[in-house]
This record gives structure tokens, sequence and C-alpha cells, in this order.
């Protein structure tokens, strides 16, 4: 788990040229200025962090003049995954296939990502590759653990996944569905709790379609579709299910139901597990008669009712919002559950899930700009922008 504590000096300033870091001044934080620093750098510089957390934020940057948002032709030039370390690029590396925001991430001190030949994939840590295996996989879930890389892929080709700690096979699934993670980890599709990684999938079995929660290579539950249940997952150490019984909806944390808030006639299309406050919250996003909704629920019964335009659900242990989204994507606002909403602005979007995060009570955003509007990373109702020709990818406090 990341620690919880967020250094004040990352305070940023809205509307001037106050610089993003104090004692750094602002064409610093230009692009061409940023690689040229990293070009004339001769050691890693990673491997020189100052003590103390900070915020890092990938991003996809191409080169200046292509459009990246509309241009369908190959691109002329190399396109870069670039990391910020509070506001300052500190290392790009060549992006190759790996432009996508699932494939790559920022975890434990380095930037990792994956790319698929026609045969193998291939993990890299910092641009430098670590270690490749035979077949073609999504990387559903990444831990960096102790002992190793430990990855769950999907199938590029065909259906299956695999489970792998350093490309080597723990466990084999030849058919099969890598489902998402449900607490809001980062680390997509693996949990880890302990000395143990926890993940689930959906795989065919003579009762049909069965959801099932792994503890590594051994199933701690399986529940069938056609029974009533909608999903299975693994969230703040417990086991949770949705599922239907008598026309009604329930969420089931370790064996004890609660009925769901839905409405007569109402189902639930997709939702969302997270912790908050030590309970199992849910966002549900739900279709019946009167159209599509959201609800937020937690175990213990509470509800909220956010409205429609809940794009996703945000919370750092204690506190929780919820992101607002237009029908293009654009970001609204963020509404606090405990009250007050933040409005970044037009033409800014979140390019990836991982570019919002609540840390230590505070509101992190990475923003990409549409129609001309630089990108911006924002903290709260403070502001800065960070141009560059690309997207931002995630932002993480470590």
């Amino acid at each position: 788990m990341r620690r919880a504590l967020f250094l004040l000096i990352f305070l940023l300033a809205a509307c001037t040229r106050t610089p993003l870091i104090p004692g750094s001044p602002r064409h610093a934080h230009e692009p061409d200025a940023a690689y040229r620093r990293q070009s004339d750098s001769t050691g890693n510089p990673l491997a020189d962090t100052p003590p103390g957390e900070h915020v890092y934020l990938t991003a996809v940057r191409y080169p200046d003049g292509f459009n990246w948002e509309l241009d369908t032709c190959a691109v002329e030039g190399t396109v870069w995954i670039d990391l910020y370390r509070d506001g300052q690029r500190i290392l790009s590396i060549p992006a190759g296939d790996s432009v996508h925001p699932d494939m790559h991430r920022f975890l434990h001190g380095h930037l990792y990502s994956d790319a698929s030949t026609d045969t193998e994939t291939v993990v890299l840590r910092d641009g430098e590759e670590l270690f490749r295996f035979p077949g073609r996989e999504s990387l559903r879930g990444f831990l960096v653990r102790e002992d190793g890389i430990h990855t769950l892929g999907q199938d590029r080709d065909g259906d299956g996944f695999t489970w792998r700690v350093n490309g080597r096979e723990l466990l084999r699934s030849e058919t099969g569905t890598v489902l998402g993670t449900l607490d809001g980890s980062g680390a997509g599709g693996l949990v880890e709790d302990g000395e143990e990684d926890w993940f689930t999938c959906r795989v065919p079995s003579e009762r049909g379609p069965e959801f099932r929660v792994m503890r590594g290579a051994e199933t701690v539950r399986a529940e069938a579709l056609k029974e009533g249940t909608w999903t299975l997952g693994y969230a703040g150490g417990k086991v949770c299910r949705i599922y239907s019984a008598y026309r009604k909806q329930y969420l089931e944390v370790d064996g004890t139901p609660v009925l769901l808030a839905c409405r007569m006639g109402e189902s639930p299309l997709w939702c969302r597990m997270l912790v908050w406050k030590g309970d199992i919250l849910l966002l549900v996003n739900a279709s019946g008669v009167e159209g599509k909704r959201c609800f937020l629920q937690t175990a213990g019964g509470q509800t909220f009712d956010p409205g429609n335009q809940v794009a996703d659900c945000l919370t750092d242990g204690e506190r929780m919002g919820w992101t607002e989204t237009d029908g293009e994507g654009n970001l609204l606002r963020f509404r606090w559950s405990d009250g007050g909403t933040l409005t970044p602005g037009p033409d800014l979007y979140l390019a990836a899930g991982c570019c919002a995060r609540l840390h230590d009570g505070h509101l992190l955003l990475a923003l990409t700009g549409r129609n001309g509007t630089p990108n911006r990373f924002q903290r709260d109702a403070e502001s800065t922008e960070i141009p560059f020709n690309g997207y931002f990818t995630s932002v993480t406090v470590e």
C-alpha cells in the first residue's frame, strides 16, 4: 500500500508564473528543457530521488505538429513515454507499442512497460528489458513484489489467461476472462493481500459461465451466472458478490447480504467496488424503465444519489467523491460526498482511470486538454499547465 503523506511543497499556482516546484523556474518544466536535462544527465534520474514522497505523472508524448487525436498516418519521429516527478520531467523512453495507458505504469520507483511481438510478451523497466515469455498477453494485473514481477495476462490471440512471476507460469487457464480490479488499487486485476495474490475471473463450467475468486492458483469461491450472480470479487480483504434473488438485487460481503437500492424493474449494468472507512462502497450503474442512473451504496446501507453523469468514484479510505463527465468525456466536475464541488474548466478530460486519485484528503488530477487547451496537473483547486503534444496516463504518489 502506498504511504499516506503528501509533500506540501507541491502546492501549485493556478494562473501565475509561480514555479511548480519552489526554487525552479517555470521554463524548466517545458518539454524541450526537460529533455535536454535528461540527455545531459550521466546517471539514472530515478536513482537520485530526494527523500520523502513525490507526485509522479506518466504521459505519452508525440512529435510536435502531429495530430495524435485525428491523424491516422504513421508517426514521423519517436513517440515517448514521459515520467514527471513533482512537475519536472525526469525520464523519457521510446513508447513503441506501449502507448496505451494499460501498457505502462509507475510502481515502486520505476517506470514499467510491456509490449508484444508476433510470438512473445516483453516486460521492461525504465526502458530496459527485464524478461520475456512465450505468448502474446495483455497484462490485466501487475504487481511488484519482493520475489519479482507478478502479472496476470489475458491472451491477445484466442481465449485464456495466465498468472506469472517474472514470466514463469504459475497458473494457466485455456479459457476464461480476467475481471478488472474491484478495489481501485491501481494494480489492475491483481490485489495484493499479505503473502497472496488475489484476482477474479469468469470461466466456462458445467453450470455455465462461472465467476471465481482466486487466491493464487486456489479457487476460494465460485458462483454461476445462471444461479443469479452478477459478479464476484475481492476487496478490502473480503469476498464480495452481487446477485439477484426474487426480483431483488443484493450486495453480499463475506456471506452477509444487504439489499441494493435498485428501483422497481432496475438491474445493475456494471459496478465498481472500493473500500471506504472500513466498509465496502459500491458504485452501481443501473438500467430500468426510466432509463439509466447511478447510485452509491455501502455494505452498511448508506446510500448516495449522485445523478446520471458519474464516470467513476474515488476514495483514499477516508474521503470520497466522484467524477462527472459530459457526452464527449470531458470532466465537468468533481463532487465530494461531504460537500463541495471542483470544476476544472472546459475542454479537459481524464485519458485513463489512473489519471485521478484521492490522496491524504486531496484530489489529484492529470488532465489532458482538447481544442488547444494545454494539459494540466491539478491538486484540489490549484493547477499548473504542463504543455506537451500528447496525453497524461496516470498520477501516483510514492
